[in-house]
């Protein structure tokens, strides 16, 4: 039977840190479930702009992006959501207002301001010129207008007024706390278990041939909703009540591990 399997990226097909490692039982992994006409897709947190080339080469069936506002499959664009200019305008000079550091997703650009971070968003703007350089906007914030993107993240810092914003914008956005003052934003409704949703109607398959692999807090949807949930050894906390099953850490051939377990390959 045919099973559509979903990947989180970070600290589950690749590890985190300075040195970001795909081990090689991840490639031996993904080429067994292709050779068994299992479907295998990215679902991330990133837009499609932040998945950087490395990633692109492993050549995953398909990829869901930006907590599902970017659905492709095999190179075709199967469904996207874009925050329309309005929005995105006003929830711009907030950010601002309200002293909060930002980056905004998008599925063409990575855009970053250009006053100095206070917060760790400075560090993965080093880290993205450095692996997607081409995809880096620096904007002047008082110039940010009609800028194209489908989520966005912020960081605080004692200067930042968060309860003020959130108060304005929860009702149209969803917000996911990645610890430590940073914030994962996209439209409310939207996630990475509605990416799930649409691929099974998409693909007709039944829920419970769906299969779903992460490690942090963003992934804890996507677990919940699928048909089969794998949490990675070296997962957040959070995600072991909602896992069917914990595996081995990334770097101790956890994906391989678990699919040898399921017999997928």
């Amino acid at each position: 039977m045919k099973k559509l399997l979903f990947f989180d990226i970070d600290g589950t097909i690749i590890s985190e840190g300075e040195t970001r490692v795909i081990p090689n039982s991840m490639y031996k992994a993904l080429r067994g479930l292709q050779a068994k006409g299992h479907l295998c897709f990215v679902n991330t947190g990133r837009s499609y702009a932040e998945i950087d080339q490395t990633i692109r080469n492993m050549k995953f069936d398909g990829f869901v992006c930006g907590c599902g506002t970017n659905i492709r499959y095999r190179g075709k664009e199967l469904f996207s959501r874009t925050i329309p200019f309005s929005v995105g305008n006003a929830v711009i000079q907030d950010l601002e207002a309200c002293r909060l550091d930002w980056l905004l997703e998008g599925c063409d650009s990575v855009y970053y301001s250009s006053k100095p971070y206070k917060t760790l968003i400075g560090t993965f703007q080093e880290e993205h010129s450095r692996l997607i350089p081409d995809a880096v906007k620096i904007v002047a914030p008082q110039q940010a207008n009609n800028l194209i993107f489908d989520k966005f993240c912020i960081c605080l810092h004692p200067e930042s007024d968060f309860d003020r914003f959130y108060a304005k914008y929860s009702g149209a956005f969803s917000f996911i706390d990645r610890k430590n003052g940073f914030y994962e934003i996209m439209p409310q409704g939207f996630s990475k278990a509605g990416g799930i949703q649409f691929l099974e109607k998409y693909f007709q398959i039944p829920h419970e041939d769906t299969i779903a692999i992460g490690d942090s807090t963003n992934d804890l949807p996507m677990l919940e909703y699928a048909g089969f949930s794998i949490a990675m050894g070296n997962c957040a906390e959070e995600l072991l009540s909602a896992a069917d099953y914990v595996t081995k850490p990334i770097m101790e051939d956890g994906i391989y591990h678990a699919m040898k377990h399921l017999e997928l390959i």
